[in-house]
């Protein structure tokens, strides 16, 4: 029967098939691969399928870019040295205040372009005390 299966995983997943080998007796509980548990404690959203489409080897990659990506892109150019980031102290990073700063002049006056909405970014992070080293 193996011979008629490909390796595509049209038959199954290989959750499923590893667990068709326990339940058949031909794969010992204690010898189940390291993942098996992790995937029966918390399985994925979506199963698995096998004709999914892929993208073609010679098609562009999609570009995946948000616009917080652009403003903390250019925080960056401007402002190579931040900080040291903790994760365990809770509040959020320079350039996230920067970010949410930008955002909020950026609806208060939607005329102004990017150039100038930076600059009154930094204007407005310096004088609530928040000095950005360049």
């Amino acid at each position: 029967m193996s011979t008629y299966i490909t390796r595509a995983e049209r038959s199954g997943s290989i959750f499923f098939r590893v667990t068709g080998l326990i339940r058949s007796g031909q794969l010992h509980w204690s010898d189940r691969p390291l993942w098996y548990d992790v995937y029966v404690s918390s399985p994925p959203l979506t199963p698995p399928v096998w004709n999914v489409k892929m993208d073609r080897h010679d098609e562009p990659l999609r570009k995946i870019f948000y616009e917080e990506d652009h403003i903390r892109a250019k925080f960056y150019q401007k402002y190579h040295r931040t900080g040291i980031i903790n994760a365990f102290v809770p509040g959020d990073s320079i350039s996230q205040m920067f970010i949410n700063e930008y955002r909020a002049l950026k609806k208060e006056e939607p005329e102004l372009d990017e150039e100038s909405l930076v600059d009154k970014t930094e204007k407005r992070l310096e004088a609530a005390g928040l000095t950005l080293k360049k």
